[in-house]
């Protein structure tokens, strides 16, 4: 069974913002614990929705913003789970699905976290980091090689080892470049970062693919079909970040076609989502009304189909909760730059959309028909 109802009911839970007594006392005099910012008027591009404030060490989950009340059914995780998540950048992993990660283990199943770029096109990391407005090539490949290095730390602190990791390389800041400009390996898409058309780190799963949307589907489906997970995590395609939400298209794409050729173990394969740059989430319970209806990236592309999403929760233990706090902390990249909205997602509840057969099928495909392919 994958979810279940108090009562036969939908419970009304709190979501989001509230943690446990314990760790809330710990957090409160963290000089970090500012409000973050609203993502709704800011640039859908790499974490540039951040909050600019001096750097903090995350320790401790934070008691965040009011807690905000949703009428949902709970997620059961069965034992013996095979779990396939897709990241757009390190750290969507564990700030989404950490506390499920440690779930899965714990009732014996597996786990596979598929990193689909570094994280290397984030502008404003990158110049702290090199502590000069001036950057270089050399120093986006250095910072990805950084962004890493810290998922291989943060997930130990989940139970997963870096065998349990998959990096694709493909271009931080250029997903959905892939999907609409550049789906031809004749046509390969340059990162205006690194400079590169194709993988440039040794990590990669391949470096011999070209930076291109059927290259990519094509990694996407040869992950699927190696792994064969039973869920499959991903962005949902509502989610405003462009990288976000065309991975996740590019996820449902790749999981279409191998249903449309009869692959039987993905004939079942149950699909959830999760977000991570939406108007006021997790902050407010504002972002429930503003993403119904909504399409893929903000458009109105597939609205109708999306907004049959069922939303799922899943109440954290404390020691999920503090395993996730650890992992985010790994992320001092991010951490250094960002950390009250990090913080945002260290509530005592995660919340997963689940999509349906219909929906798989025709999400990639009206967002394919947007861009005449």
């Amino acid at each position: 069974m994958l979810w279940k109802s108090s009562l036969g009911v939908c419970a009304v839970v709190v979501l989001g913002c509230m943690t446990l007594a314990g760790v809330q006392r710990a957090a409160a005099s963290d000089p970090g614990a500012l409000p973050a910012p609203s993502l709704a008027n800011t640039a859908s591009r790499p974490h540039l929705d951040a909050a600019t404030t001096a750097p903090v060490q995350l320790g401790v989950p934070h008691p965040g913003p009011a807690p905000l009340l949703l009428s949902t059914t709970e997620l059961v995780v069965p034992s013996d789970l095979r779990l396939m998540i897709f990241a757009p950048h390190p750290d969507d992993e564990t700030l989404g699905a950490g506390g499920l990660v440690q779930r899965v283990l714990a009732r014996g199943g597996t786990v596979r976290v598929v990193f689909v770029t570094n994280g290397d096109a984030y502008v404003d990391g990158v110049r702290r980091a090199v502590q000069r407005a001036q950057t270089s090539t050399a120093d986006f490949i250095e910072y990805g090689k950084r962004r890493h290095d810290e998922a291989a730390r943060a997930l130990s602190h989940l139970g997963l080892t870096p065998a349990d990791a998959v990096f694709l390389g493909f271009p931080d800041d250029g997903i959905d470049d892939l999907w609409a400009g550049h789906w031809s390996v004749r046509r390969p898409y340059t990162s205006p970062y690194t400079r590169f058309d194709r993988p440039p780190y040794q990590d990669s799963l391949r470096r011999d693919v070209e930076y291109a949307g059927a290259d990519l589907q094509g990694e996407i489906t040869a992950t699927l079909r190696r792994f064969k997970p039973d869920w499959i995590l991903m962005p949902d395609p509502r989610d405003r970040h462009p990288d976000h939400c065309t991975t996740g298209v590019f996820v449902l794409d790749a999981l279409r076609k191998l249903r449309q050729e009869g692959d039987g173990p993905f004939a079942q394969t149950t699909v959830l989502t999760y977000l991570v740059h939406y108007p006021d989430y997790p902050a407010t319970p504002r972002w429930m009304r503003e993403i119904e209806g909504a399409g893929v990236g903000g458009s109105p592309t597939a609205g109708r189909a999306l907004s049959a999403t069922r939303w799922l929760s899943f109440p954290l233990n404390a020691s999920e909760l503090a395993g996730k706090s650890q992992a985010i902390a790994e992320y001092q990249s991010q951490v250094q730059v960002m950390n009250p909205f990090l913080k945002q997602f260290l509530g005592a509840y995660e919340l997963f959309g689940r999509l349906d057969a219909a929906q798989v099928a025709s999400v990639p495909a009206e967002y394919a028909a947007r861009f005449r392919r």
